[in-house]
């Protein structure tokens, strides 16, 4: 009989065919190191930064570190993801094209070397962006970051040495103008405020609120500390994003993208009055009049007319008013009912265009809706001069998107400061024995305040040359903070005000006030003193409480008739009293 053999059963190869055959699982079959996951794409440390920047991958933090404590971790299933992208191929092409570029410029084959630089590989990342955001909305609710960005470094100088080029700057100032000219036409600034860091703003597209920070316009100075690498990385992708952003809103507003920017504003330092809207025509008319402007060209005929209507009125001067021509006087007839008529279809247009804005902005919300009326109209009918020491980009801005008309001393200002139509001057220094009778002079924090509050706030707390009262930040909430600043208490009661006479409601049912004016301390407190008193009467009176309070006005009359009698019969006491 032979011996079963100790071994049977067993599979053959001993210890390392029962290591392969050990089921692998927990985190180490989840996680793979940094270095791991380079030689497995075969990048470089560069490379695969760059890559997990665009793709949007982040190390991971797994529970147990089996690697060690200072390694980076990422997950495996993200790594998988990034084998799988074209960009990789791209990557590589570039990574040996460099190699032809160092070698030729080693050899001082310069002529090779601007040869190979013009026919480098490019990559898009059309196809990240769609990736990452299947819809528009998605693409909004992340925006903040990418307007942050670009709006950094449009204010940044170019400089070879931190390797930041010059055509980055001026793509991310075109894309910021872009999407601060379309705030401005749909009037969807929401929020402003003024810190040490910068000027944070939040405008409402769509119904999505986008909060973004701009620096102040200041020299800025680069540090050395930072990896301007990585972010031009990360801008790289956010100017693509932008770019699809841009065009979405401007399409679904029937507006032409790019817009047209008129190079000598630009170049004057307009900022987004520089940018001209119109409205997209068909690619026919493009075609016939040959030039990116909307403008339509004028004929012969239309010049010719209106050289002739120009010249009307001096002949009706030398003809006198008693030998007037009649077809003249019919001639100038029409051409008013024409310009009346061209008034109204303007003055409807403006009223569609609002209504539209509105209405994209605020959706069926009535509140919002109301909130979205009263930002667009808040500084309608003013004209704002802006002196040179005040930030002119960041107040054109604001007064354009809340409805208002600015100016300015220089090239491509709209309006003129000598025609007498500025309503407000925006200074910063001490005006003492030049300001006029006929304007308003305030610091620039007062149009911040007014946009924040969505009401005129008196200007005399605001002249230049004092101090202003609190800048408070609309992004906090007293409600969160469990404090209310005194200021603040203020506003809110000219904001309820406000709110009452856009209603038609009397201010006194809301200040307990006859008029607007608002109430001091003392006036407050004796308020408090009569209300007090009043109630001290009813209960002697056996009045309840609960009809006090439905009679309210009544019985505040009755008392207030009730204590000037008791004065009366006082006075009349102590008379008889002195007699």
């Amino acid at each position: 009989m032979v011996k079963p053999s100790k071994t049977a059963g067993k599979p053959k190869g001993g210890k390392k065919v029962l290591k392969q055959l050990k089921v692998k699982g927990g985190i180490a079959s989840r996680y793979t190191t940094r270095n791991q996951a380079l030689n497995r794409l075969q990048l470089k440390l560069a490379d695969f930064r760059r890559l997990c920047i665009l793709k949007g991958i982040h190390p991971r933090e797994p529970k147990k570190k089996f690697k060690g404590q200072h390694k980076t971790y990422y997950h495996v299933k993200d790594i998988n993801f990034l084998a799988h992208e074209p960009l990789l191929e791209k990557f590589r092409e570039l990574r040996s094209y460099e190699r032809k570029i160092k070698r030729a410029r080693a050899k001082k084959a310069y002529h090779a070397v601007d040869r190979l630089e013009e026919k480098k590989p490019k990559y898009g990342l059309d196809h990240l962006v769609k990736e990452r955001y299947p819809t528009f909305l998605d693409a909004l609710r992340d925006l903040d970051d990418p307007l942050t960005l670009a709006h950094l470094f449009a204010v940044l100088p170019a400089d070879k040495r931190h390797g930041i080029p010059a055509e980055v700057v001026l793509e991310s100032r075109k894309l910021s103008l872009e999407f601060q000219s379309y705030v401005t036409k749909m009037h969807a600034l929401r929020k402003v405020f003024i810190s040490v860091k910068g000027i944070y703003y939040q405008a409402v597209v769509h119904g999505q609120e986008i909060t973004w920070l701009t620096p102040h316009a200041l020299a800025q100075t680069l540090p050395e500390d930072v990896d301007y690498r990585v972010m031009l990385t990360f801008l790289d992708f956010y100017t693509s994003m932008l770019g699809f952003v841009n065009y979405k809103l401007y399409f679904d507003q029937g507006l032409r993208y790019p817009p047209v920017l008129d190079t000598r504003l630009e170049d004057a330092a307009g900022g987004i009055v520089a940018v001209i809207h119109d409205l997209a025509d068909r690619m026919e008319t493009d075609k016939e009049q040959g030039y990116a402007g909307g403008a339509k060209k004028k004929s012969a005929q239309a010049k010719l007319t209106e050289s002739r209507l120009a010249t009307l009125g001096d002949k009706l001067a030398q003809i006198g008013d008693g030998e007037v021509d009649e077809e003249a006087e019919a001639e100038a007839a029409l051409r008013a009912e024409r310009s009346d008529g061209e008034d109204d279809e303007e003055e409807a247009e403006e009223e569609d265009e609002l209504e539209r804005a509105i209405s994209l902005s605020a959706g069926g919300d009535p509140t919002a809706r109301e909130d979205a009326k009263v930002c667009a109209t808040l500084f309608k009918g003013m004209v704002f001069f802006i002196q040179r020491e005040c930030p002119r980009d960041m107040m054109v801005f604001i007064i354009r998107s809340f409805g208002g008309e600015v100016c300015w001393d220089g090239e491509g200002s709209p309006y003129d400061e000598s025609d007498g139509g500025v309503t407000h001057h925006i200074c910063d220094r001490p005006m003492e024995g030049k300001m006029l009778a006929q304007r308003e002079y305030v610091v620039p924090q007062w149009v911040c305040d007014c946009a924040n509050w969505r009401i005129l706030i008196p200007c005399a707390d605001y002249r230049p040359g004092i101090v202003p009262p609190p800048h408070l930040s609309p992004f906090v909430s007293k409600d969160d903070e469990g404090y209310t600043p005194d200021y603040q208490a203020t506003l809110e009661k000219l904001q309820m005000q406000a709110k009452a006479a856009r209603e038609g409601r009397s201010l006194a049912d809301v200040s307990g006030d006859a008029g607007a004016r608002m109430l001091t301390a003392e006036e407050e407190a004796e308020e408090e003193e009569r209300e007090y008193a009043r109630d001290l009467q009813r209960e002697a009176k056996g009045i309840p409480y609960s009809r006090a309070m439905q009679e309210g006005r009544d019985h505040t009359a009755d008392s207030d008739e009730e204590e000037e009698g008791s004065e009366e019969e006082e006075g009349s006491e102590e008379e008889e009293g002195s007699e």
